[in-house]
């Protein structure tokens, strides 16, 4: 897995204004010797990583919805990688709170780019 982008993020959707954290990843199983990539928001008060997008080795759309899109059902990440996350963003100091269980906390306002 490596993480390139990982930011706090705000925009305004259908629902109003969602704040949150921000992540792109791509996750490489081996299969076709080329990463699978992902676009993930959790936002404010929120207990889970939300896959916003996911697509195929080959481009392939899977998944596409904005950032923090919240009108279907949600589709959430494994523990394992949700567990990765968690800890880069207290590491990073992009939340204060946030854990299995435990909703989301902002810390300041800042991104982080450029992760392994």
């Amino acid at each position: 897995m490596t993480v390139f982008v990982m930011a706090q993020r705000e925009e305004t959707t259908v629902l109003g204004n969602v704040v949150g954290l921000y992540v792109r990843l791509e996750i490489d199983t081996g299969d076709s010797g080329r990463p699978t990539t992902y676009f993930l928001s959790r936002l404010k008060g929120e207990l889970r990583w939300v896959i916003d997008a996911k697509f195929g080795p080959d481009g392939y759309p899977h998944y596409v919805h904005r950032f923090g899109e919240r009108l279907s059902g949600a589709r959430v990440v494994i523990k394992p990688v949700s567990a990765i996350l968690d800890g880069l963003a207290l590491a990073r100091g992009l939340a204060e709170e946030i854990g299995e269980e435990i909703p989301l906390v902002l810390g300041p306002r800042r991104s982080v780019t450029g992760l392994a």
